[in-house]
């Protein structure tokens, strides 16, 4: 009505000048680090929150509305003015998340929390995102995995694309960013990943490549006890218990004069449980 175009300005913002001849994106950056814009710092925590739990404090995390309030409105309040008062520090923030008892619960279940999903008692068992989990297996295997267009030894995560084609990533229900919410991703188990990952050439070419571990594991010339504990060690993080070690080293005494094929299958059997598909 004015006859004049409108200035652009973030929401609620200060409007910028048509002639300032900085970058604009600073500007936007600047209203969303705000320390009086509530919605930056919340969706952020709320997003993290998600990452390490499994599930947001609010549900689903691109969702955020008055009539879908979070499930402990005081825990999220706090946790985000810790973050903004620490100008924003994301590794503060995962170190404030992962110090917590909440995170540090178990994932067993007891009679008082079987059926809780939603207020943290106990840690729900949730399978790696798709990216995580071909990251994890190339990393025990040691074999990077190739991506079309990008350097060796570039990781799942750090593709900023999701049409790179990789049929792991796809089977496991990486998302192809159509569209902006977050329920894209799919999480639910498939007759198309129980067979790949028991037939499929993603584990079985990394377990026979020769610049792998099993190849250096004959190299080495480790015993049987040495590679079990490397084995655990490596992929669940945990030394074995009694009985997983006496029916490994009998495994791996029964399978005859083939070493190669028998640390295979050590490695294969630990990359197909569920210890190590799922987070816990």
């Amino acid at each position: 009505r004015m006859g004049k175009p409108l200035p652009p300005a973030p929401l609620d913002g200060k409007a910028i000048d048509f002639n300032a001849t900085g970058d604009r994106r600073a500007h936007l950056a600047n209203w969303l680090t705000a320390a009086d814009n509530p919605y930056f710092a919340r969706s952020f925590v709320n997003r993290v929150w998600k990452n390490f739990m499994g599930r947001g404090l609010v549900e689903a995390v691109d969702d955020m509305r008055a009539t879908n309030p979070p499930s402990n409105e005081e825990l999220l309040s706090a946790v985000t003015k810790d973050f903004t008062e620490h100008r924003f520090d994301v590794r503060h923030l995962m170190r404030t998340i992962m110090n917590s008892a909440t995170y540090q619960r178990s994932s067993q279940p007891n009679a008082t929390n079987a059926q809780d999903e939603k207020f943290y008692s106990r840690y729900v068992v949730r399978r790696l995102p798709a990216e995580v989990l071909l990251d994890a297996v190339s990393q025990l295997t040691g074999v990077p995995t190739d991506f079309p267009g990008y350097g060796a030894g570039t990781r799942a995560l750090q593709l900023p694309d999701s049409r790179v084609n990789n049929y792991f990533l796809t089977v496991f229900g990486r998302p192809l960013r159509m569209m902006t919410v977050d329920s894209e991703r799919s999480s639910e188990p498939s007759v198309a990943q129980a067979l790949h990952t028991i037939n499929g050439d993603t584990i079985n070419r990394k377990l026979r490549d020769k610049n792998g571990f099993v190849e250096n594991a004959l190299r080495l010339g480790l015993s049987d006890e040495m590679l079990v504990q490397h084995v655990y060690a490596a992929a669940l993080s945990r030394a074995p218990q009694a009985e997983e070690m006496k029916q490994l080293l009998a495994a791996l005494r029964d399978s005859g004069a083939d070493r190669k094929q028998s640390i295979e299958d050590l490695l294969w059997a630990v990359l197909t449980s569920k210890e190590f598909l799922f987070n816990h």
